[in-house]
């Protein structure tokens, strides 16, 4: 870590020997000089350092230690970035970009001070390409804007499990959550982008390479080159390698008819045995499995009463089951596949239905959010006790059981209830991996319950990545757990973060780098 960071921006006692006024002094007029230099590149009404607004930026709804940055910078423009990543270059500044209005895991947190680069406010929606099913979109952009947008042409985004209201679509891409409909996730949802590099270069990756998109003529759909796969670097590296500007991300077609089912199972293995069968088949759109917990959790109008209701009634495991008719032929392309569908929930002997007897209002629900993200004032995550520790990674779906299994023990060896943990199973690729989520429910308000959670978490990630789950997004401590068992992933990441970013500039402290 350079020295100049540590003792100008973190404001840590440098290392010279000077009376602790003089230090004081000369850090105080560093820090308005810095400031002044940030004013002239985004104006002074876009460079914050109130107390308040550090404070915000120093923590998110994660259990991640807290760390204050120097300054929060809203730039409007890519000039505007290129010219904060040569000034953070020149005076050895570490920069942490932000594009969602929540963050959950930590990953926006700065390790070492530094600038908050948020791009929340960036909401053009730059291109809606109809003939190629694609969008090309600003980092602020979120899936309630996109959506909106890409309705009115008869497209729809891909999106993950009712994301929150202020996610960035850009965002979610680049962390690679996990889209709903798993036979999109082949080629990863991400075609091209433009990135501002550690050295204030402008780099477009796949077919957008050769030019900016005002002087090219290419759709800009081709995700591979200049050389190798650009967007596989960049996807999941926290923003330690550039800053993306926009991306030209894929749509799907608008269904015109859908059908909805539920399958109920008494265990999880009852409806992976299923899930397999129809993922192997392509049939279906959406589909995803719930524990009784999570499906509560979405559907309690209110809490607790609501909750603990609803969890009494649902069966323990539920698959949600999307057949979905396009611009042509809808009812006979929903027909057949649903013909393959039941026969292979009779070969598996589960019961598909289209509503859960027991609360029907599951039905209208699911129909109306599929498509949708969270739109009430607490998200769900949050109702219960006001915050969730999640543990999730990709694994395989005949392995759901065992590590299910785990995640109970390990909870009751915390003193924490294995009854209320969320559970979140959603195929990939047609089932061939899978993304496997445990939410653990707490008040972030109770230290002791806080510290009891941070101990469950810990200990349980590290009996999941024993019985080998990936850890693909390594938020905090599970960078640290995947580097130390396996050297050589981490000599690559390092060399490629040394290439790239040689003054350790972009979100520093990330990934265990």
């Amino acid at each position: 870590m350079p020295a100049k960071i540590l003792a100008k921006v973190d404001y840590i006692k440098p290392l010279e020997d000077k009376p602790y006024r003089d230090v004081v002094r000369e850090k105080k007029e560093y820090h308005e000089e810095l400031k002044k230099k940030l004013e002239v590149i985004v104006g002074t009404e876009n460079v914050s350092d109130e107390t308040a607004l550090l404070k915000k930026y120093s923590r998110d709804r994660s259990l991640a230690t807290p760390g204050k940055p120097s300054f929060v910078v809203f730039p409007r423009t890519a000039d505007e970035v290129i010219r904060l990543v040569k000034l953070a270059n020149e005076e050895l500044l570490p920069l942490i970009p932000a594009s969602s209005g929540t963050h959950s895991y930590g990953a926006t947190i700065p390790r070492m001070g530094g600038v908050v680069i948020d791009m929340s406010g960036w909401k053009k929606i730059l291109k809606i390409d109809h003939r190629n099913r694609a969008a090309r979109i600003e980092p602020g952009v979120t899936y309630g804007e996109l959506a909106e947008a890409l309705n009115k042409e008869g497209l729809r985004p891909l999106m993950p499990l009712l994301p929150r209201k202020d996610q960035s679509v850009l965002t979610a891409h680049l962390e690679a959550h996990p889209m709903m409909i798993p036979e999109f996730n082949y080629s990863e949802p991400l075609y091209t982008a433009e990135i501002v590099m550690p050295g204030g270069e402008i780099f477009r990756t796949g077919s957008a390479a050769s030019g900016s998109p005002e002087t090219i003529h290419t759709d800009m759909v081709g995700p591979w080159g200049p050389g190798f796969d650009w967007n596989r670097l960049y996807t999941r590296s926290q923003g330690t390698l550039g800053i993306v500007t926009w991306a030209n991300i894929m749509a799907e077609p608008l269904p015109s008819k859908q059908k909805l089912y539920f399958t109920p199972g008494r265990t999880i293995t009852d409806l992976t045995n299923f899930t397999y069968t129809i993922q192997r088949k392509w049939l279906g759109y959406e589909c995803f499995i719930l524990n009784k917990v999570n499906m509560a959790l979405m559907l309690a109008e209110t809490m607790p009463d609501d909750f603990a209701a609803l969890k009494e009634k649902l069966p323990e495991y539920v698959q949600v089951f999307c057949i979905a008719g396009l611009k042509r032929f809808p009812e006979e392309r929903i027909a057949y596949q649903e013909a393959d569908f039941f026969a292979a929930a009779q070969e598996a002997g589960v019961q598909p239905q289209l509503a859960l007897p027991a609360v029907p209002q599951a039905a209208a629900f699911f129909s109306r959010n599929l498509s949708r993200c969270w739109d009430r004032e607490v998200y769900w995550k949050d109702a219960y006790k006001g915050a969730s520790a999640d543990i999730f990674f990709i694994t395989t779906m005949d392995r759901a059981a065992q590590y299910i299994a785990e995640m109970q023990q390990a909870a009751t060896a915390h003193d924490y209830p294995a009854s209320e943990i969320g559970v979140y199973l959603q195929p990939i690729e047609n089932g061939r991996v899978a993304h496997l989520e445990f939410n653990m429910f707490y008040n972030p308000d109770d230290p002791q319950e806080c510290g009891r959670i941070k101990k469950l978490h810990a200990a349980a990630s590290e009996r999941m990545h024993a019985l080998g789950a990936v850890f693909t997004r390594a938020y905090g401590r599970w960078a640290e757990m995947v580097n130390t068992r396996n050297a050589v992933q981490f000599q690559a990441a390092k060399m490629i973060k040394e290439t790239l970013d040689p003054n350790n500039l972009m979100n520093p402290g990330k990934l265990g780098l």
